[in-house]
C-alpha cells in the first residue's frame, strides 16, 4: 500500500476514441449539487474528447473520495488512457493545517522532553495515536473507493468481447 493517497496508471484498449469518449459519456453525468433521487449514472462530471475529471456517485459521506483525471491518447494498437486519482485540494490543504498543528505539538513536547522540563508519561503519546488515526482514515477511505473506481474504469473503457478484455492483467500498468 502507498503511503500517500495518490494512484497513476494506464488502461489500454482496443477502443477507438470516438467509442471510449461514447461509453464514458452514457456512465457520466453533470454535477449536482443536491442529489436525491438513487436512480443516477456511476459517475458525474465532464467528459472531453481530450479527457475527462470525474468521480464516482456515492450514497454517504466520504471526505476522501478520489478526483479522477484522465487523458486520452492514441496509441499503436488502440486507445492508452493515462489516469490520475488524488484527493481535493480543499481535503489536502485541510489535512496540511491539522496534521501540521498535531506536528507542532509533538515537537513542542519533544523539546520539553528533551530539556527535562516535562517528564514522559503514556498520554504525551496520544498525538501519535492521533496521526496514526489519520492517516487511517484517509487511507481507507481514499484506497477503498479508489479500488473500487478502478473496476469501473476497467469495466467500462475494457467491454466483454474485446482483446484486451482477455489480456486480463496486461491491461492495466502502474506507473
Amino acid at each position: 500500500m502507498k503511503l500517500l493517497p495518490y494512484e497513476s496508471y494506464e488502461i489500454h484498449t482496443a477502443l477507438t476514441l470516438e467509442e471510449a469518449f461514447t461509453l464514458l459519456q452514457s456512465d457520466v453525468e453533470p454535477k449536482k449539487w443536491l442529489r436525491f433521487s438513487r436512480r443516477h449514472k456511476t459517475f458525474e462530471g465532464e467528459v472531453s474528447w481530450e479527457g475527462f475529471k470525474i468521480t464516482r456517485i456515492i450514497h454517504y459521506r466520504n471526505s476522501f473520495l478520489p478526483i479522477i483525471r484522465g487523458r486520452f491518447k492514441q496509441g499503436e494498437l488502440g486507445l492508452n488512457v493515462n489516469v490520475r486519482m488524488h484527493l481535493h485540494p480543499f481535503v489536502i490543504a485541510f489535512m496540511c493545517f491539522w496534521l501540521g498543528g498535531v506536528g507542532l505539538g509533538i515537537c513542542m513536547m519533544g523539546e520539553g522532553i528533551v530539556s527535562g522540563q516535562t517528564d514522559f508519561s503514556p498520554f504525551l503519546l496520544v498525538p501519535f495515536g492521533m496521526l496514526l488515526f489519520v492517516w487511517l482514515m484517509v487511507s481507507g477511505g481514499f484506497w477503498s473507493e479508489a479500488k473500487k473506481t478502478k473496476v469501473l474504469l476497467h469495466d467500462i473503457l475494457l467491454p466483454k468481447g474485446t482483446t484486451s478484455e482477455q489480456d486480463g492483467a496486461a491491461d492495466i500498468f502502474h506507473r
